[in-house]
């Protein structure tokens, strides 16, 4: 298959067929050369329509991807990353052995398909072109949250290399399309709820690396910054699974538009890693449906950042949710304290700033690309300096073991957080909704059945302290 048809769920009670997706291959393999997109006329006259992505602007003539890159923006962000695609592959593997006559290996055109159609990622959805057949990859897709310990066990037994053909099989049901590297899962939460389990993985060594991340996520809330709700759930003695909620479904299940900052500012496959924090504040001017908040927002995550030395914040790691009127900034995602310094390139604040050694008086001196007066910014670094200070605090609440926190004391820059705390006051002039909800989770503006709907906050459920 090199051809289908893209549907788009959330805008009315039925998705609409937003146009036809075509591959073009190298040679007689399946590797990606090109792909290009045309609207359907339908889609592109109806009142909700909006473009999937900056690089295919709505308009009735076909779009070719750019020299830089096989796919789409809106397309890469929907398909799955490192641990998803070795997952296909391996149960892709599994089913050539009893059926020769498939294709000798997949390309990035047949992940994208491969991902199950329940918990993709925004609101694209795909079938065979001119059909109404089931939707591509219509399985489960899911584990329940008492299946944590099974799915656990399997996703161990795949990393060491004894995962059965049952095993495959089961993974490529509910592992298929979170991103990333590292193992992770769908679930249902008992609120029923679908979220990404999140698993330990056989390099962490004697790190609970998700503990450490849901301390980053409580931290992050507590300064004010949005993120989605989660839970923490022991998995081992030492080690344990974090579920956070998925914030691309409504309630009743309705997806919500997703593309990723790497989209949003047209970053190609094989570039992007000169991009700066404020290249992204640029773009998000452009696109965002509130630009004054979402830049206020994206300000306190990069203090955030730098603060717990968060390396792994690539482009793709930033997300942003489809509004009524464009894009908003969605909660924040994959924050994690890191002890190794200098090694891994991070996102440099600006163009004067050291990927490798970031410096939040960059931060300062860049805040007029975030709509901020200087004090405005001196606030909000101190607000969320405020915050990481008492990570040990945190620790302590969430029983992560001492001999943890020490390992881990070198993630928490001591000069950086000293500087920041040393700044102006944060006043409740500085303060915005988000810091003053006192545990509640912002719920994105959005667009159905042509209705606009106004974001709002919402009380959470059932979570660990903020967020």
């Amino acid at each position: 298959m090199n051809r289908v048809d893209v549907y788009v769920d959330g805008l009315d009670e039925q998705p609409i067929l937003a146009g036809v997706l075509e591959a073009s291959f190298t040679g007689s393999g399946r590797s990606l050369a090109s792909s290009s997109f045309q609207y359907d006329p339908k889609y592109l006259a109806h009142r909700s329509s909006y473009p999937l992505s900056p690089d295919l602007p709505l308009t009735s003539t076909r779009i070719y991807t750019a020299e830089s890159a096989s796919q789409f923006g809106a397309f890469a962000d929907t398909s799955p990353d490192e641990w998803g695609r070795k997952i296909i592959d391996a149960n892709h593997a599994r089913q050539l052995k009893a059926d020769p006559s498939l294709p000798r290996r997949l390309g990035p055109f047949d992940h994208l398909l491969g991902v199950s159609d329940r918990t993709r990622l925004g609101a694209l959805r795909f079938r065979a072109p001119g059909t109404h057949m089931p939707w591509l990859s219509e399985d489960s897709g899911v584990a329940n949250e008492h299946e944590l310990h099974r799915v656990v066990e399997v996703a161990r037994r795949y990393e060491a290399n004894e995962a059965t053909d049952e095993d495959l099989a089961y993974l490529s049901d509910i592992a298929t399309s979170p991103g990333g590297a590292r193992p992770k899962a769908n679930v249902v939460t008992a609120a029923g709820t679908l979220a990404i389990a999140k698993l330990p993985h056989s390099k962490d060594g004697q790190i609970d690396v998700e503990s450490w991340e849901a301390l980053a996520l409580t931290i992050a809330g507590r300064a004010g910054i949005t993120v989605p709700q989660f839970q923490r759930i022991p998995a081992a003695p030492t080690k344990a699974v974090l579920v956070t909620e998925r914030f691309d479904r409504e309630d009743d299940g309705a997806r919500i538009g997703y593309i990723s900052a790497a989209t949003a500012m047209s970053v190609g496959e094989h570039d992007g890693r000169n991009l700066t924090y404020v290249d992204f504040a640029e773009a998000l001017s452009e696109i965002s449906d509130n630009s004054v908040e979402d830049l206020r927002e994206l300000y306190r995550r990069i203090t955030l950042t730098v603060l717990i030395n968060n390396v792994d914040d690539h482009w793709r790691n930033h997300g942003l949710l489809r509004a009524a009127n464009g894009w908003r900034l969605a909660p924040a995602f994959d924050i994690n304290p890191s002890k190794t310094h200098g090694v891994i390139n991070s996102r440099p604040i600006s163009s004067e700033d050291d990927p490798r050694d970031r410096d939040l008086r960059n931060l300062i001196t860049a805040a007029p690309v975030f709509g901020l007066l200087p004090s405005d910014a001196e606030a909000l670094i101190q607000r969320v300096a405020t915050e990481v200070a008492a990570w040990r605090a945190v620790a302590v609440e969430m029983n992560i073991p001492d001999d943890q926190v020490e390992a881990m004391e070198d993630a928490f820059d001591a000069e950086q957080l000293e500087y920041a705390l040393s700044l102006g006051s944060s006043t409740p002039a500085a303060r915005t909704q988000p810091e003053d909800t006192g545990g509640e989770v912002w719920v994105p503006p959005h667009t159905r059945s042509g209705k606009p709907v106004v974001g709002h906050w919402r009380r959470r459920r059932g979570t660990n302290p903020r967020s």
